[in-house]
């Protein structure tokens, strides 16, 4: 399925699924379905009709197991079926144009947590989501599709593809929707809706809202008219018809072809709309367009560097060095056995890989443009579109477009930032004045020494003067000219290379404690506050970690009620409550670090209503090293202070 990887568990959006299909044998129709579907909200039921083609022969398909088959024919002859679970198994005759499943049921609720919903609410059937047979064997190719979906009076659906036919009449509505080339499987939505429209130009966006969300379709259809244009000018053309914003009832935001799904509760957060949808609309290019193929999912970091990254340069240099800033404090949190390769990323399944998938891959467009130039950078983005849209490809895909355009082969750089995990740790081991400039050695950590391309600062009596320095083995010394007296020396300032930061480099923050697996965990509350301590404790880390114990390197978590939390930091000899933080709020978090290096990750709540609060929101912000809450919302964040870099000396200490 084609979920793009902009998932919001809550406030953030987060992860991605591939794109599958199946390829027929040589000779056979390729794979086209024709839907028939009937959606009943209030009732809870679906009723459909699938001609599909499907080659001669066994064949075995995918149906979610709340559904009935009623009926399989081709040919005008019943056809068997064996049906075990979610799968079905059936021979298809020689010479018949399709086989004709009809099939129907109740779905699950909202409520359930379930892929699939449908009730009262509305219908929420992704495309491999089980509500339409799917061969079980996935290949390279999706299939074409047609879609006639209706439903009763006052809902309205929405589906992934092209828009060829719509009736609104007082009973009900119905809609035809197609979709010929190789993207993915229909995605289906309904929901007691207005729908707001813009057309720019030939395209039609959308927002299907609820009534709550009026006054928000004019900044949401004119930033998507906005990016569409941006991505257009830059890419290639838009490869769908429209773009359609719509409000679901679960808290998240999934992409999909042409359309993205928002919770109806987070849609009118103003970062949804500045951050998050161009996110989504850069991935109707990459993901969607041009779909993830094997080796590894470039489409993710491609998409953060093109449309986040690229939106945080719009607000200025210091926006963008901030992000690369996150993104390095992100790797600084992984604990090394929990690294990948990008050709090991898939998709965004818990934080770890998102550092890796999304940071990591963005950090390396943006050495890459560095190293080849914006010109040429562009140059490879247009040629990879034209040469692969509505197929799929892979980081070697990538890399060969970018080398057509720039003239220069890239493979040294692929490879080593692609197919090795890990990254250097840079060492500034030597300054020394050396008449109009400096005399300078640096170092590299790694298993393997990687080639670089260093940029150093010296800060002249007259100025700034950047250079770029190369650094292919473990250490290099070098002399550097000056136009006037050299002050000190920087070490990449700007956080332009991905690299492990130096300590003193990386302030404490949340990811420290939640990522390790080894975390001791310790709750001091009692009964009601006890139990969501616990709760939220389990919520908060990543991967798995330990009740309590005694390993005394382990990063601690702390979680309980305001006296409680006060006593034990006490007993242990921890720090009491920040300052800038005491008597603020329900509740406080705080990551401190101790003389011995040991990362502490508090959590403080003025009861159990106040750490309850906390399960949904505070898992979403790893990011930050304290922040301090009334109820769910945090009124107050930050990063601690950084301290003084190892990689900047002044001269002639």
């Amino acid at each position: 399925m084609g979920m793009t990887n902009l998932r919001i568990p809550a406030l953030a959006f987060v992860g991605a699924m591939l794109c599958l299909g199946m390829v027929a044998p040589a000779g056979a129709a390729p794979l086209h379905h024709d839907i028939e579907l009937m959606l009943d909200p209030a009732a809870g039921r679906m009723e459909a009709v699938d001609r599909l083609t499907l080659p001669a022969g066994a064949q075995s398909l995918r149906l979610d197991p709340a559904l009935t088959v009623q009926e399989v024919r081709a040919g005008g002859r019943p056809v068997p079926v064996d049906r075990h679970g979610d799968r079905l198994r059936l021979v298809v005759p020689e010479g018949v144009d399709a086989v004709t499943i009809r099939y129907g049921g109740r779905l699950p609720g909202f409520t359930t947590g379930t892929g699939l919903a449908l009730d009262g609410e509305g219908a929420f059937l992704p495309g491999l989501g089980g509500w339409l047979p799917d061969p079980a064997s996935a290949a390279d190719e999706p299939p074409s599709w047609r879609l006639s979906v209706r439903v009763p009076s006052p809902y309205v659906a929405v589906a992934t593809g092209r828009l060829e036919e719509e009736e609104r009449e007082a009973t009900g509505y119905r809609a035809v929707f197609a979709e010929d080339r190789s993207v993915e499987e229909p995605s289906v939505f309904a929901g007691a809706w207005t729908v707001e429209e813009r057309p720019a130009g030939p395209l039609r966006l959308r927002l299907y809202r609820h009534p709550e969300q009026a006054g928000l379709a004019d900044g949401y259809l004119e930033l998507s008219e906005q990016a569409i244009a941006a991505g257009a000018a830059r890419i290639g053309a838009y490869p769908f018809d429209g773009f359609s914003i719509v409000s679901v009832p679960p808290p998240v935001g999934l992409g999909f072809p042409g359309l993205t799904a928002i919770g109806r509760a987070v849609l009118p957060l103003p970062f949804i709309r500045s951050q998050s949808l161009t996110h989504e609309i850069m991935h109707n290019w990459w993901g969607n367009g041009v779909r993830v193929g094997e080796g590894g999912n470039w489409a993710e970091g491609l998409t953060t560097y093109m449309a986040d990254y690229a939106a945080a340069q719009a607000r200025g240099a210091d926006a963008a060095k901030a992000m690369r800033l996150d993104w390095l404090r992100d790797y600084a949190a992984l604990p090394a056995e929990r690294d990948r390769p990008l050709t090991g990323f898939q998709s965004k399944t818990h934080d770890a890989s998102q550092i890796v998938g999304y940071g990591k891959a963005a950090m390396l467009f943006h050495m890459l443009e560095a190293e080849i130039g914006r010109d040429a950078f562009d140059a490879g983005i247009r040629k990879f579109w034209s040469g692969f849209a509505f197929r799929a490809a892979g980081w070697s895909d990538l890399r060969r477009s970018f080398e057509a355009a720039s003239g220069r082969d890239l493979g040294g750089l692929f490879g080593q930032w692609v197919e090795r995990r890990g990254a250097p740790m840079l060492t500034l081991a030597d300054v020394r004045a050396d008449g109009d400039g400096v005399l300078l050695t640096l170092r590299q950590e790694a298993d393997a020494p990687y080639a670089l391309a260093v940029p150093v600062r010296l800060e002249t009596a007259a100025g700034v003067e950047d250079h770029s320095v190369r650094l292919d083995g473990r250490q290099v010394t070098l002399r550097l000219p000056a136009k006037a007296a050299v002050k000190a020396v920087s070490v990449d300032p700007d956080f332009d290379l991905f690299r492990r930061l130096a300590p003193g480099e990386a302030p404490p923050i949340l990811r420290d404690v939640t990522l390790r697996p080894g975390a001791e965990r310790v709750i001091v509350a009692d009964g009601d506050a006890a139990e969501a301590a616990r709760a939220l404790a389990g919520r908060l880390m990543d991967a798995t970690g330990r009740e309590s114990g005694d390993k005394k390197s382990a990063p601690l978590l702390l979680v309980g009620t305001d006296a409680a939390v006060a006593r034990e930091l006490a007993r242990r000899g921890l720090a009491p409550v920040p300052a800038e933080l005491a008597g603020r709020g329900s509740a406080r978090v705080w990551v401190s670090r101790a003389a011995d290096g040991r990362t502490a990750l508090v959590v403080s709540g003025a009861d159990a209503e106040a750490l309850r609060a906390l399960l949904r929101p505070l898992p979403h912000y790893g990011r930050q090293s304290w922040l301090v809450f009334e109820g769910a919302k945090a009124v107050d964040r930050g990063v601690w202070a950084a301290g003084d870099s190892p990689l900047r000396r002044v001269v002639g200490r």
